[in-house]
């Protein structure tokens, strides 16, 4: 059914229904908690991957630091789209049928997070590296500290700043990545909603006319990944102390 402004819509479904007979609005809503929570898991993901890496790299250095930056370097020479893609294929080939579909979500998050960690490690090692230098990390070296409770306690602390901004941002691409894979139809199952899975289904129905399908998802996608950035805008001058 078409939306309700137009001549065969119904004010029951005030953006139309899809090929199955659902209502629009109510799967964007439940599309865009699937794509939220999917985004959001797999942000702390890659914050948890990348931070870790980074502090090490940053702190310790040595052939440490060389191991670890020299695989970010590789995988950020590669697209996240196609590391998440290649995750999704071994696990498509290596994971029995029946577990694919109760555990697609969770390798969505996996592929997502893993290839976005080094956005992290890289911007923490910069920051480690001028915060290991500084008076207060030499005068807790001094008086006995280990390294792991200077890490933790100190140094982390003072690095969060930029991660929580990125965060923001990846928070967006991840989404916008969640999306992608969907539309392929490697990202989540055909049978949960997700901002994804709409858009694909409604372009099967582009040119036959059923243009709303496809059209509101697309909407509240943009809108979703707008908003997203505008709060990390709002999160970036709030955590400028220059701006105070």
């Amino acid at each position: 059914m078409p939306p309700a402004w137009m001549a065969d819509g119904t004010s029951k479904f005030l953006l139309g229904t899809d090929d199955q007979g659902r209502d629009i609005f109510s799967t964007i809503m439940f599309g865009s908690r699937v794509s939220l929570t999917v985004g959001f898991s797999a942000v702390l993901f890659s914050v948890f991957v990348g931070v870790s890496s980074g502090l090490l790299a940053g702190y310790l250095g040595g052939w440490l630091d060389t191991i670890i930056m020299r695989i970010a370097d590789v995988q950020l020479a590669i697209p996240a789209i196609l590391v998440a893609l290649m995750i999704n294929g071994v696990v498509a080939i290596t994971m029995p049928q029946d577990l694919q579909q109760d555990l697609a979500i969770y390798v969505l998050i996996l592929a997502i997070g893993v290839s976005e960690w080094p956005r992290y490690a890289r911007v923490v090692r910069g920051s480690v590296l001028i915060e290991r230098r500084k008076e207060y990390v030499a005068a807790a070296q001094v008086i006995g500290i280990h390294p792991l409770p200077i890490m933790i306690h100190h140094v982390l602390p003072n690095v969060m700043g930029p991660v929580l901004v990125i965060g923001t941002i990846g928070l967006a691409l991840a989404i916008i990545t969640e999306a992608t894979l969907s539309f392929l139809g490697v990202g989540v199952p055909p049978t949960t909603p997700s901002l994804g899975t709409l858009i694909r289904v409604g372009n099967n129905f582009l040119f036959s006319g059923e243009w709303w399908i496809t059209l509101f998802p697309c909407v509240a996608l943009v809108l979703l990944v707008l908003a997203v950035n505008l709060m990390g805008d709002w999160l970036r001058d709030a955590l400028n102390p220059k701006l105070r």
